[in-house]
């Protein structure tokens, strides 16, 4: 893990509401990413749940890796802890953040209950699939208990956290 502390960090989900940012946010000092997030960005940690997705994502100097112990690989730390059992790429993402010391983490691109779609469903050669369950929601709400966490979206998704639009992303971390 990195060994030092950091006043905010970016959770990259792979909703399409992150399209906006992806490529014209600023980068932080720590960012966190599902899946293929580097075709798009450079990230500090790549989370990934399927094997299929694990194996397709090559090595990168630089970058940290994780998975589920059933979908591991030769540069791939493996997260066993049950709080990522049954879920998906982006609680694995929301788990190693709570690893890090850290003040603020905005999660962008978490569009859920609002689109089943997915920015790299064109890789994935499958339509889209629901993103979560309310299983997944609550572990997620239990994972940032007491955190101070804050989805960017301009819509409303089915979370329990507070939402800030783009702007006030931008805003906020201009001003910090």
């Amino acid at each position: 893990m990195f060994p030092f502390f950091y006043d905010s960090m970016i959770i990259w989900f792979n909703g399409p509401s992150r399209d906006k940012l992806v490529k014209t946010l600023p980068r932080q000092t720590l960012e966190i990413g599902c899946n293929f997030i580097e075709r798009v960005r450079p990230v500090d940690v790549v989370c990934a749940f399927d094997p299929e997705v694990t194996a397709a994502i090559p090595e990168q100097a630089g970058r940290l890796y994780y998975t589920r112990p059933e979908a591991s690989g030769h540069h791939w730390n493996i997260i066993r802890h049950r709080d990522v059992q049954g879920t998906n790429s982006g609680i694995l993402a929301c788990w190693v953040a709570t690893q890090y010391p850290r003040e603020k983490i905005y999660i962008i691109g978490c569009d859920w209950g609002l689109s089943d779609n997915s920015t790299d469903d064109h890789i994935y050669k499958k339509g889209p699939a629901r993103k979560y369950t309310n299983n997944i929601r609550r572990t997620m709400e239990r994972m940032f208990d007491g955190l101070d966490i804050a989805v960017v979206n301009d819509l409303v998704p089915d979370v329990k956290f507070p939402i800030i639009t783009q702007e006030q992303l931008l805003e906020q971390l201009i001003n910090k």
